[in-house]
């Protein structure tokens, strides 16, 4: 996924989900670093057990993926 490619990475939408205690706590953007590759950044308040889920979203086409990942911050 690049830029102006085959998978154009301008037509999508990729964002994370930051989840604390089962609940949303924010939404990043996610922007273009490499290819395949998204970065951002979100900052938390406490520590604890977040989960982390990233999408990229087709809105021409529908068609999504989505990752998961469980994080502790101390």
């Amino acid at each position: 996924m690049t830029p102006g490619g085959l998978w154009d990475s301008g037509k999508y939408e990729i964002k994370a989900l930051i989840k604390y205690n089962g609940k949303i706590t924010d939404t990043v953007t996610l922007d273009f670093s490499g290819p395949s590759t998204f970065k951002g950044e979100a900052k938390v308040s406490r520590p604890g057990e977040y989960e982390i889920i990233v999408y990229a979203y087709d809105p021409l086409t529908g068609n999504t993926g989505v990752d998961r990942k469980a994080v502790t911050v101390n």
